[in-house]
C-alpha cells in the first residue's frame, strides 16, 4: 500500500470507467469531501451525482448548517446535489426491530437509499469516502469479536450489490492526509457531532486504541493494507476448498445430512466455512466454535439453537431448519459467557454504569442462563408477573425471548436491555446490595461483521 507520490485523483482514476456515470456517498465530512474533489478532478462533474443522507440522528440545527454547507461545496464543483431522506425515527425503529444498535440500523437504511438513487439516476458506480483508518477500525473490531476469517481483509475496495459497483478508492490514505489534501486547496468540510459521542464503539476504538497504535506502530496503515490483500487472496483459496466440499453434503428441502468422519477429516479453517454455510446465515462465531467441537467429538447428541436441530449419531450428522425460536440452557460458571444469537454474559467485580444489575453471586444455587418461555414469572418490587407482561410494560413484543438468570429458587434476572428495554432483578436480591461483594451483571450485543463492508 505504497501512496508515495499519488493523490486521491490518481487513485480514483485508476479505478473510474472514465465514461460511466458515478454516484457519491457525500456526508459532507473530510473524507467524502476529499472523494468528490478528487473525482471531479478527473471525472466529468456532470456525469457525478453528489448523495447526502440525512439520518435524522442530529440536531435540527446542525442538519441544516451542514446540508447548505455540502450544497454550496457541489455546486462550486459543478456537481448535481441530493438530499436523501430517511424520515424522522426510521432508524430507531429499525434498531428496535432488528436489535442491533443505532450504527447497524443507520448503515443499512443508508445503503437501501444510496443504492435506490443509484438507479433513479443510472449511475452504476457508487463512490465511498472509506479510509485507512475506518479499515483499521473494521479489522480490529473484526479480530477481537472472533469474525470469519475472510472478514479480516476488512473493507473491500471493490463491491457488487444490487446490479451497482460500491467502490472505496480512498483506502490507501489517512483520515488526516485527506483532510491535508482538503486545506492545501482551500476547502471546508462538516464535521459530525456524533464522532465524539462515546456510546458508539466505534468513536471509543478510535479514541482509546488506533491513536495509540499508530504512535507505536507508525506503519501499521500500510501493514494493514497488506494484511488486508492477503486475507483477501486467502478468501479465494479457502472459498474453493469449502465449495469442494460441501459437494459431500446431502441435503434435501430443509434438512442437510454428512458424515461426521468425513467432517472430521477436514482442516479445522474449512470445517469452520462449512458450518458458517451450512448455518444459512444464522451461526454466530460463539455458535459455530461450539458447534465444530461437538462434531470432532464421538458422542451422540442433539443440538437446538436459533431455530435449527443438530443430530449426531454414530457416524451420522443431520440439520434441521425448523424455523422454531432458539433456546438454550448454560450452567453459570464463567464471568463471561457467548450466547447464541451474538450475545455475550458478563460478570464484573466493578462499574461505573449504575444501570447495570448488582448482586452478591455467593446468594445464588446453582445458577443457569436461559430464554424466557411461556409462564415465565418474575417477582418484583411490586409483586408477582408474568414475563411477558413485563416485556410488553418496557413497549417492547411480549412474545420476544429474552435472557433470564435463573437459579433453584426462581428467575432471579431479566435482561431487556439489549433488546431496547431494561433489566430487572427480582426482589429478593435486592435487599443484601448493602453486602460488601457484589457482581454486576449484564448482556450485551456483539459487533455484528458490516454487510457493506
Amino acid at each position: 500500500m505504497n501512496t508515495i507520490g499519488k493523490t486521491p485523483p490518481t487513485m480514483i482514476k485508476a479505478l473510474i470507467n472514465q465514461e460511466v456515470r458515478v454516484a457519491v456517498a457525500f456526508s459532507g465530512g473530510g473524507d467524502s469531501l476529499a472523494l468528490l474533489v478528487g473525482l471531479c478532478a478527473v471525472h466529468d462533474p456532470e456525469n457525478i451525482v453528489a448523495l447526502y443522507v440525512n439520518h435524522r440522528l442530529r440536531s435540527d440545527e446542525e442538519l441544516t448548517y451542514e446540508i447548505a454547507l455540502n450544497r454550496l461545496n457541489a455546486e462550486r464543483l459543478g456537481v448535481h446535489f441530493e438530499v436523501l431522506d430517511l424520515g424522522p425515527s426510521a432508524v430507531e425503529a429499525l434498531a428496535k426491530k432488528r436489535k442491533k444498535g443505532i450504527e447497524e440500523a443507520a448503515r443499512t437504511l443508508r445503503y437501501e437509499a444510496l443504492l435506490k438513487a443509484c438507479k433513479h439516476h443510472q449511475c452504476s458506480v457508487l463512490l465511498t469516502g472509506h479510509n485507512a483508518d475506518d479499515q483499521m477500525e473494521t479489522i480490529l473490531r473484526r479480530l477481537f469479536t472472533a469474525a470469519r476469517l475472510s472478514s479480516l481483509q476488512g473493507i473491500r475496495r471493490v463491491l457488487k450489490k444490487d446490479g451497482v459497483t460500491i467502490i472505496r478508492p480512498l483506502l490507501s490514505f489517512s483520515h488526516q492526509e485527506l483532510l491535508a489534501y482538503l486545506e492545501e486547496q482551500g476547502w471546508s468540510w462538516s464535521e459530525d457531532s456524533t464522532n465524539e459521542e462515546g456510546a458508539f464503539q466505534r468513536n471509543q476504538l478510535r479514541k482509546m486504541v488506533t491513536s495509540n497504535l499508530l504512535t507505536l506502530f507508525p506503519g501499521a496503515h500500510e501493514a494493514l493494507g497488506v494484511m488486508a490483500k492477503r486475507f483477501g487472496d486467502l478468501e479465494g483459496l479457502l472459498d474453493s476448498l469449502v465449495e469442494e466440499a460441501l459437494k459431500q453434503v446431502h441435503v434435501e428441502g430443509d434438512e442437510v445430512s454428512f458424515s461426521r468422519s468425513w467432517f472430521q477429516s477436514l482442516p479445522v479453517t474449512v470445517q469452520e466455512q462449512v458450518l458458517f454455510n451450512l448455518a444459512r446465515g444464522a451461526g454466530s462465531s460463539a455458535f459455530v466454535e461450539e458447534l465444530r467441537t461437538i462434531l470432532n467429538e464421538e458422542s451422540s447428541t442433539t443440538i437446538e439453537a436459533r431455530g435449527q436441530q443438530i443430530t449426531t449419531h454414530q457416524d451420522q450428522v443431520s440439520w434441521r431448519f425448523s424455523g422454531e425460536p432458539w433456546s438454550y440452557a448454560i450452567e453459570v460458571t464463567a464471568n463471561e459467557l457467548l450466547l447464541p444469537g451474538d450475545l455475550v454474559f458478563r460478570v464484573e467485580e466493578n462499574s461505573s454504569d449504575s444501570t447495570l444489575l448488582r448482586i452478591d453471586s455467593t446468594l445464588l444455587v446453582s445458577p443457569v442462563l436461559r430464554l424466557s418461555r411461556d409462564g415465565d414469572e418474575f417477582m418484583g418490587e411490586s409483586g408477582r408477573a408474568k414475563v411477558a407482561k413485563i416485556l410488553s410494560g418496557q413497549g417492547l413484543d411480549p412474545t420476544i425471548r429474552v435472557p433470564l438468570l435463573v437459579d433453584r429458587s426462581g428467575v432471579v434476572a431479566l435482561f431487556a436491555r439489549v433488546y431496547g428495554g431494561r433489566d430487572r432483578l427480582a426482589k429478593r436480591f435486592k435487599a443484601p446490595l448493602a453486602r460488601r461483594l457484589t457482581n454486576i451483571y449484564s448482556v450485551n450485543r456483539r459487533i455484528d461483521n458490516e454487510v457493506y463492508e
